[in-house]
Parts: structure tokens; sequence; C-alpha cells
């Protein structure tokens, strides 16, 4: 990204541009092809910049997410080198994807190491994911929240179980 482009993303991002005046000024037309922003991510991740990977993530939102966004999306999930975890997270909730599961179990069996940065008790965090599940709604996503309902950890116990005897009403 260049330094033009940083500086319209940190424009948006902070409520000084509208999305639609971005997209009048930014080079490339990442509503209708998510490449560019895909493309920056993995340049980000690649490069180590936490800031750089921060802005490119926010291009998901900029350029409005859909399923050419999924496997990104699932990558980050389990990338512990941002702090955008949980809008992640509620997008993957959205976009419903089931090929998102393994990456959910991944989250589920790291304990939230790497997501101590939110200040989250593991009840809070266990909430994003069994949403997630509960909103991808198949029988991999289910038995992945039967499995956790009988996690030792009681947060992630308590909002599995919660969560999956709503599936079952």
């Amino acid at each position: 990204m260049t330094n033009a482009e940083r500086e319209l993303v940190t424009k948006v991002n902070s409520g000084q541009l509208t999305i639609e005046q971005f997209n009048q000024q930014f080079p490339a037309d990442i509503k209708k092809s998510k490449d560019y922003v895909i493309n920056e991510i993995r340049s980000a991740i690649d490069n180590g910049n936490v800031d750089d990977l921060e802005l490119a993530i926010s291009l998901i939102w900029i350029a409005g997410v859909d399923k050419q966004c999924v496997d990104i999306l699932n990558e980050l999930l389990i990338n512990p080198n941002h702090r955008s975890h949980q809008l992640v997270t509620k997008t993957i909730q959205e976009l419903k994807s089931p090929s998102s599961v393994p990456f959910i179990r991944q989250m589920l069996q790291s304990n939230f190491e790497y997501l101590a940065y939110t200040g989250s008790d593991s009840d809070a965090i266990a909430k994003w994911f069994s949403w997630a599940l509960y909103s991808i709604g198949t029988s991999d996503a289910i038995e992945l929240m039967n499995e956790y309902s009988n996690s030792s950890d009681e947060g992630v116990r308590k909002e599995m179980a919660y969560r999956l005897s709503k599936v079952r009403m």
C-alpha cells in the first residue's frame, strides 16, 4: 500500500472521509474485486508490520464483505499479529461459511492465548465463537459446540452449552 493509500484508509477509518469519497479516490476498485484487499493483507502479514496489517484488514469492511473474503478471514482468525479478532469473528458469523469451522476449532484449542489484549474473560471470547458456530449451523459446527460444552474451561463450557441449548430448541 502506498503512503497515499494508507492515508485514505486512515481517513475513512477515522470518519474524515466517507466510503463513497474513498471509492472515488482510491486507485483500485476494491468493491468489485477483493484481490487487491487480499494481496495487501497477505503482504502485511509477510512483512510483519502490525500497523500495516490493521490498515489492510480494515479494507475488508471498506470494500464490503462478501464470500470472496472467507479464506482470508479464516486465516486472520488464527493469526496472532493483529487486534481485530472480534470483528473478524463477527464477520465470519455473518458469512456463515462451513469452511470457518476448522479455524474456530483452532481458536478454541488455543485457549485464547493471543487474545489477552481484549481484556475479556474466556466466557466472553467463547461467546464470539459460539455465535459464529450457531450461525454456520452445520453438523460440524454443532458438533464442535457440543465438544466444547464439555471443556475444562468453565467459561467456554457454559457458553457452548448455552448456545447449544438454543440449537436444540
